[in-house]
Order: C-alpha cells, then structure tokens, then sequence
C-alpha cells in the first residue's frame, strides 16, 4: 500500500499501480492505492483540495478531466471500477463516491454538484427473492450527462441515467431512474416536476433588484439539448466499452475519446425511437 499525499510521490507508485497525465495539484488531500493495477488519469488543470481518493482493490481507473474549478471528493473505488468526471464540473462541497462489483460513475461536462450528495452504485448487501432464492438487486453503473444540476444531499443510486441539462432537486433520493434531457426530478423517491426546461450557472445570492430584473429572459438556446444521430453517445455504449473483459488501457483509450469530444447533444437520447435507432458513437470511433 502506499498513501500520496504529494504530487511528486506519483511517481513512484508499486505493484503496477500507475499514474498517467498531468501532474495534478493536491491540497490536503491524499491518493491510496492499496490494490494492484490500478491507474489515476489527470489531464491538464487538475486541482484535487480536501479530496481523498482511495483504490482498494485492483484494477480500476479514476479519470479527471481538466477542470476550471477544483476538485472535492470523497471517492472509494474497488475491482474493475471507472470513476470519470468530464470538464469543468463544479464541486460545491465534497461529493462522497462508492462504486462496486465492476460497475461504474460516469459524470459528464459542465455539471453542478452541490454539497453532501453521495453517489453509490450497489446496496451493497445481498437481497435474494425467497421463492427463487435469486438475487435480485444487482450492482448497476450510474451515467450523469452533461449540465447537469444535483441539489444538495441529493442522493443518486444504482442503475440512474440522467440525459442532459437536467436538475435533481435538493433531498432527493434518485434510484434507476432514466431522466430525460432538460427535465427536474425530486423527492424521495424522486419524481418527475416539469420537463421543457433549462437552468444556468449563475448564483443569485448577492444580486441586485436591477440584476433579477435582467435575469427574466435567457434568449439563447444554449442550454437546451435535443437529439441528434450524429452526435449522440449511449450509456449502453459507454457501459459496453468500460466492461471488466476489457484491458485498463483500451478502457483509457475510450475515455480519452470522450473527452476530446465536444458535442453539444451527445448525451441527449430524444424518444424511445430514436434512442433505439442511433448507433452513431461506435461508427465515429470505429478505430
């Protein structure tokens, strides 16, 4: 086991755990790595402030894109987990992570995550029907898309996907749930508030009347995403590729591609129909 608590002991990582990128800045924060073939991948302007990542077992991979904004998380990664976080997601407060059982957390771009949510992706103990004796609550990935808003304490579990331009509201409890682009959820469990909407970035606490008055209309289209074959990336996809049966490096490879991706709409599935009918992801990265 080793414990980093400095840039510079990234570089002499044992039993085949690696570090990959640029040399993140760490404030009071510390890196384990207790497992073996184990990879942490920072892009450029990685800044990780009262973050604690901890690798427990083997072969997983935490990927931090580049980042305007720090990092603060709380993150416990074990076989065969990917943890990615995309560009320029803002971290409120220290987000708490467990993934398990080869499962994954994948968060796109330009999300806001407020203080005190957690995210796991299994129970983690073990349910059976008492007829069939048959699990069932399996451990299941969780994909958040792109300008996503999570309120504070919210809690996300096993099996969501949220599209795009979506808010989760303050308290709730989120569980396999597929949310659609530009909608609000909430509550315990959540539910559907409003679809057909958009939030922006901006924080009202010290505005002025002048100011409110101003923010009555956003004329651009920014924020609102639709569904576009050429663009589009399934979780499906992205869940394929990420799988266990793949090397660490194809897995890095794959993410790579993602991030390099800057389509407005590729987390945005439409209906049903045109979810089904899209393939466009694989045929864009076919090498």
């Amino acid at each position: 086991m080793i414990k980093v608590t400095e840039s510079a002991m990234l570089a002499s990582l044992e039993d085949g755990n690696r570090f990959i990128g640029e040399t993140p800045e760490m404030v009071n924060s510390s890196i384990t790595f207790s497992g073996k073939n184990n990879v942490l991948f920072c892009e450029k302007r990685v800044k990780l402030n009262n973050t604690v990542i901890n690798f427990n077992a083997d072969n997983a991979i935490v990927y931090l894109c580049e980042n305007n904004n720090e990092y603060k998380l709380n993150l416990n990664v074990y076989n065969d987990n990917v943890f990615y976080s995309g560009k320029n997601n803002y971290y409120n407060g220290v987000m708490n992570v467990i993934l398990s059982e080869q499962k994954h957390l994948f968060i796109g771009n330009d999300c806001l995550l407020s203080f005190g949510i957690w995210i796991r992706n299994a129970d983690p103990h073990l349910i059976y029907d008492a007829e069939s004796h048959k699990r069932i609550n399996p451990t299941k990935s969780i994909y958040i898309g792109d300008h996503v808003w999570i309120g504070q304490s919210a809690m996300i579990l096993k099996g969501t996907q949220i599209e795009s331009g979506s808010i989760i509201g303050a308290m709730s409890v989120v569980s396999n749930k597929k949310i659609g682009a530009n909608s609000s959820w909430a509550g315990n469990p959540a539910k559907k508030i409003r679809e057909g909407l958009f939030w922006n970035r901006p924080c009202v606490h010290k505005w002025t009347e002048e100011q409110t008055k101003d923010s009555r209309h956003f004329i651009r289209n920014t924020f609102i995403f639709k569904h576009k074959r050429s663009e589009y990336i399934s979780f499906s996809e992205i869940e394929e590729k990420l799988d266990a049966k793949n090397s660490v490096d194809s897995k890095l490879k794959y993410l790579g591609k993602i991030s390099a991706d800057d389509s407005k709409n590729r987390f945005c599935a439409g209906s049903e129909k045109e979810e089904n009918a899209s393939g466009g992801f694989f045929s864009r990265f076919k090498k």
